[in-house]
């Protein structure tokens, strides 16, 4: 509050109080309130009364105190003392009595015998920097708990944090870098490695309107941090450009540190696969160098001593297994699709494209013990329709169906065949039936039916799967 010039001498009540007065004037003042050292009052305008609160009471020679008794009990009635004691101008603010939020600013001004009281409504000044104080522990609570701080850089100045309290914990800033200060040189805290994405990242926000960027820092406390940066231009010149560009910066440091960890365990991982790949793929070598040397010994012991049939279907049978290894290989032992598992078996023995087999039903996916033991089971079902069913002749076909039942978790697969040779059921069960009907059927966990119907053989095939995986 600016101070008005010196008052003449009190010894001319009338001429002191119209001196007072213009200088309150010129001072650019509201209340002006004059008190003898017994605190009657001498001069009160209509300014100070209505902000003390006995406007329209006579104030000619009664006290401040009977004038307004709510001095009294308040905090006010101790200033006022405690500027009329004293000897030197004194300036404090105070709430109006009476009042819940006003405010108004007290002047004390010593003068001879008497003090003046100079008064100025600052309600409105008052309460926005209440507001902004109320505000600014708010944005410092929470970028204290997210980490983060907010800046502003305007065309031709420096960037400027917002809140240098919350910037320097966020970069680890030196504690010389007080609130009002510039922070000029921030960027000789960026890891030299980032120093390229931050100029791009700026350059970003001036071209496309926002952008976001990473960098490293190493503040005044040598700890490197993670910072993410995202910025918007705030207002922009006549040409086009950013003159003020708004932003927030937030520690990211532990995010990449979960980042780094999850990448070294995606890498563990993919060692740990490719090495199991290798294993599986080695695996497979040996079981195929084992076929192939079961093969040749059975070739060496049953050349003399077995029909040439029986050695052919021994071999054909080898080589269904051989073919079931392969198929699952290619997918790691993990599994095999039903549809895959048959179209397999039937190239063996015709094309699909010749329309003597039909095949239709959903997508199934097989554990690889039951996409075995279904591979061994359609090989035994198509050896025999080639040796003595549909097969055997032009105008045979075969049917393959297959369905879920009960949730997906049970497999149903018929095979029927037409146009072939008239059916006559054998008088004993072959090895190849009994293989089907008992030992693949248990491996499937379900059951087999083997009809030798006159039509045509026909056969019903159930499976337990262990979920329903389509």
């Amino acid at each position: 509050m600016p101070q008005p010039a010196n008052p003449p001498p009190a010894s001319d009540p009338d001429a002191f109080a119209t001196a007072l007065g213009a200088a309150f004037i010129t001072a650019n003042l509201e209340g002006l309130l004059v008190c003898e050292r017994d605190w009657r009052v001498s001069f009160c305008n209509d300014a100070a009364a209505k902000a003390l609160g006995f406007e329209g009471e006579s104030w000619s020679a009664a006290t401040l105190w009977d004038l307004q008794p709510a001095l009294r009990d308040a905090t006010l009635e101790l200033q006022l003392r405690s500027a009329m004691a004293g000897r030197e101008v004194v300036e404090f603010v105070a709430a109006r009595p009476l009042s819940d939020d006003e405010w108004f600013e007290i002047r004390a001004l010593p003068l001879d015998g008497r003090t003046a009281f100079l008064l100025r409504d600052v309600t409105g000044r008052e309460r926005t920097e209440r507001h902004l104080r109320s505000t600014n522990a708010s944005l410092r609570l929470a970028h204290k708990a997210a980490k983060a701080a907010t800046w502003e850089w305007r065309a031709g100045r420096n960037l400027r944090w917002i809140d240098p309290a919350a910037a320097r914990e966020l970069v680890g800033l030196p504690a010389s870098w007080n609130d009002e200060a510039v922070i000029r040189d921030w960027r000789r805290m960026v890891d030299p490695r980032d120093l390229a994405a931050v100029g791009d990242g700026m350059a970003e926000i001036a071209l496309n309107g926002e952008g976001r960027f990473e960098f490293r820092v190493s503040g005044g406390d040598r700890e490197v941090r993670w910072l993410e940066s995202s910025g918007y231009v705030a207002e922009k010149d006549p040409g086009g450009g950013p003159r003020r560009v708004i932003g927030i910066t937030v520690d990211v440091t532990e995010h990449k540190a979960v980042e780094e960890a999850l990448r070294q365990e995606i890498a563990e991982r993919e060692r740990a696969q490719a090495h199991q790949r290798l294993l599986i793929h080695e695996l497979n070598h040996r079981v195929k160098n084992t076929l192939a040397t079961v093969q040749s010994i059975a070739m060496q012991s049953l050349r003399s001593v077995a029909s040439p049939e029986a050695f052919d279907i021994f071999t054909s049978r080898l080589m269904a297994l051989g073919g079931a290894h392969d198929l699952l290989n290619q997918q790691n032992w993990e599994g095999a699709n039903l549809d895959e598992v048959i179209e397999r078996m039937v190239s063996v023995h015709d094309r699909l494209e010749n329309g003597r087999f039909t095949l239709k039903g959903p997508r199934v996916r097989l554990q690889p013990n039951k996409a075995v033991a279904m591979a061994m089971a359609l090989h035994e079902l198509a050896t025999n329709a080639t040796k003595y069913g549909a097969l055997s002749r032009p105008q045979g076909r075969v049917a393959i169906r297959w369905g879920l039942d009960r949730g997906g978790h049970e497999l149903s697969l018929s095979w029927r065949e037409e146009g072939g040779p008239p059916v006559h059921a054998p008088d004993r069960r072959g090895f190849g039936s009994r293989l089907i009907e008992r030992s693949l059927a248990a491996e499937l966990g379900g059951k087999a039916a083997l009809v030798f119907a006159p039509g045509g053989v026909r056969c019903d095939l159930t499976a337990t799967l262990e979920s329903a995986v389509k």
